[in-house]
């Protein structure tokens, strides 16, 4: 009885068989390079054959990419993973899906639906700025806003990180926007403990308040440096200054009322997956976070009093020993505190109190070891922040960010 011959797969035999037992298979099917599925065979094809496969994935990502439905990039980028791309373009195109699924996201967030949004952004593949920013903006809208930070001040992180991301201008504006939407949560938050880390370490807000003061440093270098110093003492701190804004004539007291966040989520101005630069510049010197800094001046943080005193509560004491831990380890020379209060009371009272606050941390700060030259300014209610938007916090919610204590770094 004549033994039956075995079965030959294209991936346990010789390079020739293999390509013969292929020629044989596509003479029976649908050419493979015209479906989605068949890039598997590239796995057993060797170099010509694989950069037509992953041209050929990539090609249906690309088409994917133009269509609403998340489910057929989803189903491209799988399509992708075995087509045997080189490590860059495979990175390339696992960055771009996690961007057009950024951007799913935020649609679906924008027509109301929390639990979409996040169904779709966890099926980004890899670690993307705009995944993190959407992962922000749901958590926000949630109202926890803790998480919220922690997403905003994690997105930015990302963004600054060339292994990560393409460093490009038209990112600038976007990492603007999330300062200022991680500094507004880290306020309801009521901690800065996204963007402090243990031993005083940056992330996020701080990290770009930290480029700031490295480019001041820069800036400010003279030509020759001077011989160094045997100690540096620190000057004494500059006498406290603080505007005086006239009281209005006629006091107009603010709604008593609590107004509850718009149920309605306003979605943002900046399309996260638009931002991302179409094309690789040219290696150079910009980055993200370092231009973002040129243009934040300040930061303000969720160092909190009692109510109507200049005392730290035990948050205040909690974030104000964050503060003086960046502070140590980032030896910054010079600081400028800036007390704010809301816009309930009389004016000429509020700008007493920010000034008696910034006063008390200053105070808080040096007692603790800070070696710095620290001034310290009162506004009172003269300078209310520029929200991010205000038609999405509660009239307490807008309160609870305006009571905040603004640094700033110097030389």
């Amino acid at each position: 009885m004549a033994r039956a011959r075995p079965m030959l797969s294209p991936l346990t035999c010789g390079p020739e068989r293999r390509m013969m037992i292929m020629t044989q298979t596509q003479t029976h099917r649908t050419p493979w390079r015209n479906s989605l599925t068949g890039v598997v065979f590239a796995l057993a094809l060797p170099g010509a054959a694989h950069a037509a496969a992953c041209e050929d994935a990539l090609t249906a990502l690309q088409v994917a990419a133009s269509a609403p439905d998340v489910a057929q990039v989803i189903a491209a980028w799988n399509a992708v993973q075995p087509a045997g791309c080189d490590d860059a373009r495979f990175r390339a195109a696992r960055s771009q899906t996690s961007a057009l699924v950024a951007r799913a996201a935020q649609s679906a967030l924008a027509a109301g639906s929390t639990d979409d949004a996040e169904e779709i952004v966890l099926q980004a593949p890899g670690v993307h700025w705009a995944v993190q920013a959407v992962r922000g903006d749901i958590a926000a809208k949630r109202g926890n806003r803790a998480e919220a930070a922690r997403m905003y001040n994690a997105a930015l992180d990302t963004l600054g990180d060339p292994g990560q991301t393409t460093q490009s201008e038209q990112l600038v504006p976007v990492a603007e926007r999330l300062v200022a939407l991680a500094q507004e949560n880290m306020m309801l938050a009521g901690s800065m403990e996204s963007t402090v880390t243990r031993g005083g370490g940056a992330s996020g807000v701080m990290t770009v308040m930290q480029r700031g003061l490295a480019v001041e440093a820069v800036a400010a270098k003279p030509e020759a440096a001077p011989a160094a110093a045997a100690e540096y003492v620190a000057p004494p701190p500059v006498a406290p200054v603080a505007d005086y804004v006239a009281p209005p004539a006629e006091y107009v007291a603010p709604p008593a009322d609590y107004v509850a966040p718009s149920a309605e989520y306003v979605a943002p101005a900046q399309d996260y997956a638009a931002a991302a630069p179409a094309y690789t510049p040219p290696p150079g010197q910009l980055n993200v976070l370092t231009e973002a800094a040129k243009k934040v001046e300040s930061v303000f943080l969720p160092i909190r009093f009692g109510f109507d005193s200049d005392r730290l509560d035990a948050s205040g004491v909690k974030e104000a020993l964050r503060l003086s831990e960046f502070l140590k380890a980032q030896k910054v020379p010079r600081l400028f505190i800036t007390g704010h209060t809301d816009d309930v009371g009389d004016a000429a009272y509020n700008l007493d109190l920010s000034l008696r606050r910034a006063a008390g941390l200053r105070d808080f700060l040096l007692s603790d070891g800070v070696y710095a030259a620290i001034e310290i300014i009162g506004k009172g209610e003269s300078q209310p922040p520029l929200y991010t938007d205000a038609a999405i916090y509660s009239v307490e919610e807008l309160r609870t960010i305006a009571r905040r204590v603004e640094i700033a770094f110097g030389h």
